[in-house]
């Protein structure tokens, strides 16, 4: 069985991935592959790339042996197998983005700044939410999607036993590849250094920061190295110091005697700052997607909801007030609009009463439109008729009524009041 080690940052040039796939090509195909991890993490975008890696390479069990957290854990499921050693930690939590804002800033950079974040906010929520869907897959429904998120917000460290309750892991092994004591004293230096939680009480020292660090020997024999010595330059002693705390050289890659073995160099790390007074607190927080006009309108994937009660941004709340007042001026233009409709209607249906009061002939029409055909020809004949006894007048030389009595005589009088 061939085993390589992955130890210390999963860097976002690409470097932990190129040399564990130039490691994993020195191994015949098909042959089994155990990859040692002691991470806490790195590039998330670089995890994915290594996971899918592995997976494509199969045969591959994951077994970690030292803290692990972030993007570590995620690119385990690339592995057949997870395995954690009993006197390991695990931890996961939400991903995090380099936020670069200084110096002095007008109201629209301001407002530029601010539309910065919150594009990026939502990049960490769509990249939170692959990460939850993960570790819930890979749980076998011991995790849901809710659940894992809420983890995640927690962001602690847990035994080996309660990853292993929550499907996060396969399996516990009591192998010890290296001293608790050793861990202690890098998680000390790499908890500070990151804002991450406190170590579980199992890890530490009486004293809670030891004095020396205990390391372990591939050829069987354990030696306490003091950690000061007053007889060495204070180079050698820095030197010293950042070997035993990080596992090899700081610059370039340390392998071990056996030729099977690679160990990645561990420089830094990256993670989130949190008040260590609410590390632990069980806050139940869940997306909820089911307003699904608002989300579109905003531009969510979803509103946070805790206890039953939304959690809604004040600049979110700003838009929607925004919409409503928008909304409500549009509602008063259609309510003066309807208005002016239906005095509109009303005037001309008192038009089409008097029109019909004119001829019973026209009020028989079946429409408007009829209707003023009708008054085109009864117009036409009062012409007819007038034209007649204009003529008839003239050649008798008689001065009569314009009008004489004709069958729409009566309609024409009535017409001419």
């Amino acid at each position: 069985m061939h085993k390589i080690k992955l130890q210390g940052e999963i860097d976002s040039w690409g470097y932990a991935r190129y040399l564990l796939e130039y490691d994993l090509r020195q191994v015949p195909e098909g042959e089994p592959v155990v990859l040692e991890i002691d991470s806490l993490g790195g590039d998330v975008m670089e995890a994915i790339s290594i996971s899918n890696m592995l997976m494509e390479r199969g045969n591959v069990t994951a077994h970690i042996v030292g803290f692990v957290a972030s993007a570590a854990t995620w690119l385990c499921y690339g592995c057949d197998k997870v395995i954690i050693n009993d006197d390991c930690a695990y931890l996961i939590h939400k991903c995090s983005s380099y936020i670069d804002a200084w110096g002095m800033m007008n109201a629209d950079e301001l407002d530029a700044l601010i539309e910065k974040l919150k594009s990026e906010k939502k990049s960490n929520e769509a990249i939170d939410l692959i990460i939850a869907q993960k570790y819930a897959k890979h749980s076998k429904g011991k995790l849901d999607v809710k659940a894992a998120l809420k983890l995640m917000k927690e962001e602690r460290w847990m035994l080996p036993e309660e990853a292993l309750s929550l499907g996060l892991v396969d399996e516990v092994s009591e192998e010890h590849v290296l001293a608790k004591s050793n861990y202690a004293a890098r998680l000390h230096v790499m908890n500070s250094m990151a804002g991450m939680p406190k170590l579980p009480e199992k890890f530490m020292e009486k004293d809670g920061r030891p004095e020396r660090f205990k390391l372990h020997d591939p050829d069987g024999d354990d030696t306490t190295v003091e950690t000061v010595d007053e007889k060495k330059s204070f180079v050698q002693r820095v030197k010293e110091a950042l070997t035993e705390l990080f596992g090899g050289s700081v610059a370039m890659l340390a392998r071990t005697a056996d030729s099977g073995t690679t160990v990645l160099p561990m420089v830094e790390f990256a993670s989130t700052e949190e008040d260590p007074s609410v590390v632990n607190q069980k806050i139940e927080v869940i997306m909820n997607k089911k307003y699904q006009t608002v989300n579109q309108f905003l531009a969510v994937e979803g509103i946070e909801e805790q206890d039953g009660k939304l959690m809604v941004p004040a600049d979110d709340m700003q838009k929607i007030d925004d919409r409503l007042q928008a909304a409500d001026g549009l509602q008063q233009n259609v309510d003066t609009l309807t208005t002016e409709r239906d005095q509109a209607r009303q005037s001309l249906a008192d038009m089409e009463a008097k029109i019909d009061a004119l001829s019973p002939e026209i009020a028989g029409k079946a429409n408007l439109a009829e209707k003023l055909d009708a008054i085109k020809d009864l117009l036409a004949k009062v012409t007819n008729v007038t034209t007649e006894v204009h003529a008839q007048n003239e050649g008798n030389g008689h001065q009569e009524e314009e009008f004489v009595s004709d069958p729409i005589n009566s309609v024409v009088q009535a017409y001419r009041r």
